[in-house]
């Protein structure tokens, strides 16, 4: 049956765009951590819930086929399958929580890991991932057992006796708990770099990196605010609408968010000096013969510092007309003048203390 003002196909196209999108990301993660060799806990999180994002796809799209979603009420056959659209309806909700929870964690793990010598800021990242566990918990059995009995999720007529919380304020208590630990794991980044010492424009490129999760909190918002107007006045054609598809975009987007971070190594690959030189980042500073001055930063995590009180840079410039031979291992020089300057500084311990991890996302050296 076909119609020709129906919304369906842009549907479909919706919640299979935003899955691509961030099976994208997710791919250019793990290469990325392939360049690295830094595969961790939260790259085992993202993959699962990139599985679990794409069972929700699947659940959607039957959804969207069977409820004749993006199709006028008037244009919807008597006979259509409710009771298995509502099954499809309700396997879907009970998933997009859970994929959310996943990537808050991804997130959370890789927060953890970058700044593992700030007790502070270990505790609010611990803290927070057991908010974000308990209220996935807690927001997973309310889903599953918001009628009783279960059945009535899905039929609803046979049951007429059945008690099922308000469905539009369900919506709006699990949205507004999801948006909160949203903005709870948006803070975190920027009171990290914050207190790095770094130029600005490596800081703010790293605030902006790490608070992509803004667009989570915004998708998030802007659901929230449709759904519980959607819910509370049903319009008089609901299914003429691609608003079933507003989760999916939240979720494609946050998966956006928590990979970007880790996208380091491929921009430094592409452009090299985007990150530059940190004013506490030791470095070792040359001159080659081509008149281009090359940089290597090579930044350890803090605890590799914590038996050195001193760190020494050796600066060679080399300057005057260079003859290269036939073989690498010929050189001729004529009116050479070398400095050799060796310079050495001592780091205390309170500098120790507050170099963070986070700044090896910046410098952190690249396995070849």
């Amino acid at each position: 049956m076909g119609s020709s003002d129906s919304l369906q196909p842009q549907a479909i196209g919706l919640i299979f765009a935003f899955p691509c999108f961030a099976s994208a990301a997710v791919a250019l993660r793990l290469y990325s951590r392939s360049l690295t060799k830094s595969f961790a806990a939260d790259d085992w999180v993202i993959c699962v819930a990139i599985i679990m994002y794409w069972m929700e796809t699947f659940t959607s799209y039957k959804v969207i086929i069977y409820m004749y979603i993006g199709y006028n009420v008037w244009d919807i056959p008597t006979d259509y399958p409710v009771i298995l659209g509502n099954k499809y309806s309700y396997v879907t909700e009970i998933l997009y929580n859970p994929v959310l929870a996943l990537v808050k964690t991804s997130i959370l793990l890789f927060l953890l890991r970058l700044t593992g010598q700030k007790n502070s800021v270990r505790l609010a990242i611990w803290g927070l991932l057991i908010f974000n566990g308990i209220a996935a918990v807690i927001t997973f059995f309310i889903t599953v057992l918001r009628c009783a009995p279960i059945a009535a999720n899905w039929d609803l007529i046979s049951f007429p006796n059945a008690r099922c919380l308000d469905f539009a304020d369900f919506v709006t208590t699990t949205a507004s708990v999801s948006i909160l630990t949203d903005v709870l794991a948006l803070i975190l980044p920027t009171w990290i770099v914050y207190r790095l010492q770094l130029q600005w424009n490596q800081k703010l490129m790293l605030i902006g990196i790490l608070s992509l999760g803004l667009l989570t909190v915004v998708a998030g918002i802007v659901r929230l605010i449709l759904l519980d107007n959607f819910d509370r006045h049903i319009p008089e054609n609901p299914t003429h609408s691609v608003l079933f598809c507003v989760s999916t975009i939240e979720v494609g987007l946050s998966f956006v968010a928590a990979c970007a971070p880790s996208f380091k190594p491929l921009i430094t690959r592409l452009v090299p000096k985007v990150f530059g030189s940190s004013s506490t980042g030791p470095y070792n500073g040359s001159t080659n013969y081509s008149g281009r001055t090359r940089l290597d930063y090579n930044l350890q995590q803090t605890s590799n510092f914590a038996n050195r009180t001193q760190d020494q840079t050796v600066t060679t410039i080399e300057a005057g007309d260079v003859e290269l031979g036939y073989s690498p291992s010929e050189l001729k020089a004529n009116n050479t003048i070398i400095l050799t300057t060796q310079v050495t500084w001592a780091r205390s311990n309170c500098e120790e203390q507050y170099t963070s991890g986070t700044e090896s996302c910046v410098y952190g050296k690249e396995s070849t």
